[in-house]
């Protein structure tokens, strides 16, 4: 699992954001006659030898390496604001390293990754992902996700082999057991007793 890569991956990973924003916005845009779809999405990114990165709405990551990442998008609604993110990536098999900044304090047993900072929320949304690097063990991702204390969300993730490491998968027609189960969370609430 990678969060942090060197200068060169670091401004390579800034505009892969900034595309995947705007790659997903324009996935999502509607009909301006239509109110706009406001829901949360789990993703999987694959960055071609080419340079150019395709966006996929999935769950399915093909393990890639240092070629396809995977993250949520969730709304949250109102105005553009910072928020105080918790996001706890969870898989099921140790990974054989992970790179991570020091808002990320990683398990000893390296399956379990927790990030806490303040994060952008933009138009109403917000966004995270992860890159695959060599070591990531296939089987079941998941992300918790808590925003300014309440639990947001919940993404289940496939991470597959991929021998081949062929760069046109498309992780769509991957089986994943998983597929579509991510779930948005209302915000939890404290209900006074009488």
């Amino acid at each position: 699992m990678l969060t942090n890569r060197p200068l060169r991956f670091l401004l390579a990973g800034l505009t892969a954001a900034a595309l995947a924003a705007a790659a997903l916005s324009a996935a999502t845009a509607q009909d301006s006659r239509k109110p706009p779809k406001v829901r949360s999405i789990p993703f999987v990114s694959i960055t071609k030898s080419d340079g150019t990165t395709r966006y996929y709405e999935t769950n399915a990551i093909p393990l890639l390496i240092n070629k396809a990442c995977f993250g949520w998008r969730t709304w949250l609604g109102g105005p553009d604001r910072t928020v105080s993110l918790v996001e706890i990536l969870q898989t099921s098999q140790p990974a054989k390293d992970v790179i991570a900044g020091p808002e990320t304090e990683v398990s000893p047993d390296k399956t379990r990754a927790t990030t806490r900072m303040r994060e952008r929320v933009v138009d109403g949304y917000m966004m995270r992902s992860w890159c695959i690097i060599e070591g990531d063990p296939p089987g079941t991702y998941s992300y918790y996700i808590t925003i300014d204390g309440e639990p947001r969300g919940e993404f289940v993730f496939c991470a597959i082999e991929m021998k081949e490491q062929d760069e046109n998968v498309d992780p769509t027609e991957l089986s994943c057991p998983n597929k579509f189960q991510s779930v948005q969370r209302a915000p939890f609430r404290v209900t006074p007793r009488g």
